[in-house]
């Protein structure tokens, strides 16, 4: 079962762990940064750290997602947790969270070429507007469930 988990230190340092096992580092971090600057990396996500989630399925850290409170949300995965419906899984969570966070519209930005990414709007029922190579998504945050009783009369 995927979670999220808000991203504190102890899980700074297992994203940075999984970044440079099992990650490409252009998709953990903006182009430039290399595993061996680990203080680049604390350094990026704790500009953000209130923004980060961990996802985690069955205990294990496998990628990072965000959402800011305007709605910004991105992630990576794990290369060994790709092709599993993490990705999914992980964006149905933040869409969950959202409420929480007083957020009714999510927004993506990523490109063609990212097609992993763009099915995982797809499928997450996102419209989509491209524009050459950009692709910007925006996904409805339905309104939180409220269980009511029986209506009078």
């Amino acid at each position: 079962m995927i979670l999220l988990r808000r991203l504190d230190d102890q899980g700074l340092e297992r994203l940075l762990g999984l970044a440079v096992a099992d990650a490409d580092p252009a998709d953990v971090m903006p182009p430039g940064w290399t595993v061996d600057r680990p203080d680049d990396f604390r350094e990026f996500y704790r500009g953000f750290q209130q923004d980060a989630y961990e996802i985690v399925d069955d205990g294990r850290t496998v990628g990072m997602a965000r959402l800011t409170a305007t709605g910004e949300t991105g992630m990576w995965v794990a290369r060994r947790a790709r092709g599993n419906g993490v990705g999914l899984a992980a964006l149905r969570r933040v869409v969950e969270e959202a409420p929480r966070r007083g957020v009714r519209t999510i927004l993506a930005d990523t490109t063609t070429d990212n097609v992993a990414a763009v099915a995982i709007l797809k499928k997450a029922g996102a419209i989509l507007d491209v524009d050459g190579t950009r692709v910007a998504a925006r996904l409805a945050v339905p309104a939180p469930w409220t269980r009511r009783g029986p209506s009078p009369g």
